[in-house]
């Protein structure tokens, strides 16, 4: 596994080399959210230990609330990470997606939808990286049955 903030500098340091413009936070936790799903379709395990809360608008990873923007000192991925081409993945399958679009399909996804059944008041429930793993065999299960 890789420390979050690897991955989210990844995420936007990548984000910003192909579109020519900065990530907003919304869309950092949901791509790092995708991140983790994907590396459960892709390697069969999570790329990192954090676990997410099903907030308002879609999974969040709290460490890195408004923390994303100074993601220059983070520690960077080995170049031979076998997560790069997982984050990769996620880049070419939602990067160009906006950030509410991300969100819709989140909500969508029964990790956060379990989680959010657990909320008393307005306190975010952790989501289980089993429930996530969950939904990366329903996804995978999907592109095997219907591949384009």
């Amino acid at each position: 596994m890789i420390d979050v903030r690897a991955a989210a500098k990844y995420l936007i340091q990548r984000y910003e080399q192909v579109s020519d413009s900065s990530m907003d936070e919304m869309k950092l936790h949901k791509l790092l959210y995708f991140t983790q799903r994907e590396s459960f379709v892709l390697l069969g395990k999570p790329m990192f230990p954090d676990k997410f809360e099903a907030w308002k608008y879609g999974p969040v990873m709290r460490c890195l609330r408004k923390a994303h923007w100074d993601c220059k000192a983070q520690p960077d991925l080995s170049a031979d990470s076998e997560y790069i081409p997982v984050l990769e993945d996620t880049l070419r399958r939602y990067s160009l997606m906006d950030s509410w679009t991300l969100s819709n399909i989140s909500h969508g996804e029964t990790c956060w939808q379990k989680a959010k059944d657990k909320e008393v008041g307005s306190s975010p429930v952790e989501i289980e990286t089993s429930d996530i793993e969950y939904d990366a065999r329903v996804i995978k299960y999907r592109r095997f049955m219907c591949p384009k």
